[in-house]
């Protein structure tokens, strides 16, 4: 359905008949809300309390223009948690920035002598004025990422009150973090949400309670560091008691608000494998709330090869993820449920994905409960905005600070990603500043910085000097992370500083009639129009075995590009709708295998025995003919006296000339050719690890050993790549003394290229 098409419809829908969903792409979980059903779950697993009423339901909302003050009338019911610009919501309309969505509803309540009532908003998206019975209660909150929170204890009355919330929200002219929304959606972004798009709550609680509370595990020290925050106690820090539920005995009393509790022995590691976690409970006085915590450990350290690498639990760890948006054609950036949440991260697992780059947007904080208690790690996007980055640069501070403090307790974050490519990016100290400062103030996870693009501390940005040179302490970021969207990705360079990291690739288009928000579908590496789900799953294997090499050579971790279509995108492994899973999981699981095998490999103490090295200077390394040869021409014994002698490297004069690292000693034009070599091979003393065939080939390549077929690649690739060999083949072909390589390779359009060498990894 056209995007058009549903605002027409969604218009349409805009009556004072009864709430109904606007017409409209629905997920299967969306397809069930109703107001008596829509997000009904305490929404913060991480202080739970029993005395709270949900506010959800419907509401009467709205819209005025140029700020007239609060409407004579209203407009009709609109669904919250769900922003207006959705179907969910009832309403389906489009706000502008000269208009302020108002919203009313009643609520009771019975406050008793030493007890304090809390409004809080789960999100709210921009601008925010909240008025109890008439009197607002504090400054507008401005941001629409995290949530807040009033006592509203003093301006309630027994029995039924009346709340009026008035939101403004500019989008992308503000200083605020909006992330992918857009006026204009196209491309990579989508369409805006206005308005309350988070659970809206109450919550009786003392006078003297916990307001917050922050948890540090240490998995080398087998303990764990609370740090409380006491409202109302005034000047006096009252006693928290804290008691580990799961571990008998496990108890401590706070001192200045804090207390360590030491694990015994044996105590369970939080992982994708094994999401084991602990619940806890704490008590302030009359005030009792319940949270969990998870032990792991997560930081960028040498490998015993020397190479910087991801250590996740204090053993190094190859990261397999997805960019994944949270994005939704019912609620857009609301989930329609817990269950919808659920689907995604459960999906994504049983693909063999151990991470999630969350990109650009902060979820709802019952969806980061899912990936602590389902097991899935989380790259955390700080949400982007535009503007003057100067001049914006304090507000997105503070709202990065929030964001870090809001989210600190959660397990199963492990980075924090302050910077996607230049969105919103300021100049080269102030991101400096950023990396070093989220550093330094959350030393328990990594900082990934910049994601792609403007990176400075690398010594260039596209390709020109930078003035900065990271020198001890001040280095920033753990990760030096590359967007490539190529056929065969590649990767930045090992080095001291920081760990290899491809943040961003693929993102490989396929169409599913039925299932398209938009006719005007695309993808990278596409037309938008491949249909052939099968071919794209083959590209999608054969890029994930390309991943595998560059882990062998240093890379880290990796972010495919993505978890689901988004709108006019479909480059997802799943449609938009989540009514489609494109690819067979069972074959992206294997082919992540693989890439975890391959790392290990790479992680494992070795040396690299090289007995075919590539663009062999020596003028009789290949024997080569563009003519058609006889039968067993890849064999060992075949007559190849007649053919041409040359040293390594061929190809035309487009790609030579456009591809420097290719070079070639001889020109190659022709439609196909043929080339044998012969290397000795003396058999390793060492257990032999793995052999790799390192090519840079345009187009189709065929790679035999003594007649034997060990490589065969499709398309093209556009520098040198690591192709594993599986050692068992490798071993069935390969002989003591003479062998014999020969390798076809077949071109259509556009430049050609072809030269390989043969190496063997083997233990020290």
């Amino acid at each position: 359905m056209k995007l058009t098409a549903f605002m027409l419809a969604a218009l349409a829908a805009v009556t004072a008949e009864a709430w109904q969903q606007v017409p409209g792409m629905k997920t299967p979980w969306g397809e069930k809300v109703t107001p008596e059903n829509a997000w009904r779950a305490y929404p913060r697993p991480q202080m739970v309390r029993q005395n709270w009423t949900n506010l959800n339901g419907l509401w009467q909302y709205a819209v005025t223009k140029n700020a007239p003050g609060r409407p004579a009338k209203w407009d009709g019911e609109i669904l919250v948690p769900f922003v207006i610009e959705s179907s969910l919501s009832g309403v389906g309309r489009l706000t502008e920035p000269d208009e302020t969505l108002w919203y009313k509803r009643s609520f009771d309540a019975d406050v008793k002598l030493g007890e304090r009532l809390l409004l809080h908003f789960e999100q709210a998206d921009f601008r925010a004025m909240v008025y109890v019975n008439g009197r607002e209660l504090s400054v507008p909150h401005e941001g629409g990422q995290m949530p807040f929170s009033y006592d509203v204890t003093d301006f309630v009355k027994k029995g039924a009150n009346e709340l009026v919330v008035a939101i403004w929200d500019p989008t992308a002219s503000f200083i605020g973090s909006f992330g992918k929304q857009s006026f204009k959606p196209r491309g990579c972004f989508y369409t805006r949400s206005t308005g309350i798009g988070g659970t809206v709550w109450l919550e009786t609680v003392p006078a003297v309670h916990i307001a917050g509370y922050k948890v540090t595990p240490d998995i080398d020290a087998g303990t764990v560091r609370f740090e409380f925050d006491v409202a109302g106690g005034g000047f006096n820090r009252p006693e928290v008691a804290v008691a580990v539920e799961s571990v008998q005995g496990l108890t401590a009393t706070t001192k200045d608000g804090v207390a360590v509790l030491k694990l015994p022995a044996g105590f369970k590691l939080w992982s994708p494998e094994s999401p084991a976690l602990y619940d806890f409970t704490a008590v302030c006085g009359a005030d009792k709330v319940q949270g969990y915590f998870g032990m792991r450990k997560i930081e960028v350290k040498k490998d015993a090869n020397g190479v910087l690498r991801i250590f996740f639990n204090n053993k190094p760890r190859f990261i397999i993820g997805t960019l994944d948006q949270g994005w939704w054609p019912d609620g857009l950036l609301t989930p329609p449920s817990d269950e919808a949440m659920a689907y995604d991260i459960k999906k994504l697992k049983e693909m063999g994905y151990d991470m999630m780059r969350k990109h650009i947007k902060v979820e709802p904080r019952r969806y980061y409960y899912l990936c602590d208690t389902l097991g899935i790690m989380v790259m955390q996007d700080m949400p982007s905005g535009a503007g003057d980055k100067t001049q914006r640069y304090g507000f997105y501070r503070r709202e990065l600070k929030e964001m870090i403090d809001h989210l600190y307790n959660v397990p199963s974050i492990v980075s924090w990603i302050p910077y996607n490519e230049s969105w919103g990016q300021p100049g080269e100290f102030l991101t400096h500043a950023t990396l070093v400062w989220t550093q330094k103030y959350d030393p328990s996870r990594i900082v990934d910085g910049p994601s792609g693009w403007n990176d400075y501390e690398g010594g260039k940005v596209h390709g020109k000097p930078t003035s900065h040179k990271p020198a001890g302490e001040e280095e920033a970021a753990d990760l030096v992370d590359r967007h490539d969207y190529g056929r065969r990705p590649g990767m930045f360079a090992v080095n001291d500083r920081r760990a290899s990291f491809l943040g961003e690739f693929g993102g490989i288009g396929c169409r599913v009639e039925g299932h398209l928000w938009t006719d005007k579908a695309w993808g990278y590496g596409g037309t938008g129009k491949d249909t052939d789900r099968k071919a794209v799953q083959d590209k999608f294997v054969s890029l994930m075995d390309h991943v595998g090499g560059l882990a062998m050579k240093g890379l880290s971790g990796s972010v495919y590009t993505q978890t689901t279509d988004v709108e006019g995108e479909i480059n997802g492994l799943i449609t938009y709708d989540r009514k489609v899973v494109k690819f067979d999981e069972k074959a992206l699981a294997e082919v992540h295998e693989r890439v975890r095998a391959a790392f290990e490999l790479g992680v494992t103490p070795r040396e690299t025995k090289v007995f075919a090295k590539r663009l062999d200077p020596d003028v009789n390394a290949w024997a080569w003919t563009t003519t058609a040869p006889a039968a067993g021409w890849e064999k060992p014994g075949f007559d190849d006296t007649a053919w041409a002698r040359s040293a390594g490297g061929f190809g035309s004069a487009f790609i030579l000339k456009d591809h420097p690292h290719a070079k070639g000693a001889t020109k190659w034009e022709t439609p196909e050719i043929w080339l044998r070599r012969h290397f000795t091979y003396k058999k390793p003393t060492s257990k032999i690890l793995q052999a790799t065939i390192d090519m840079f080939h345009d187009e189709d390549a065929e790679v035999y050993l003594n007649g034997e077929l060990i490589l065969s690649v499709k398309g093209y690739n556009t520098n040198w790549t690591t192709f594993s060999v599986p050692k068992e083949k490798f071993a069935a072909a390969v002989k003591e003394g003479d062998n014999v390589i020969a390798v076809k390779v077949i071109q259509t359009v556009g430049g050609q290229f072809i030269d390989l060498g043969l190496s063997v990894d083997v233990a020290k």
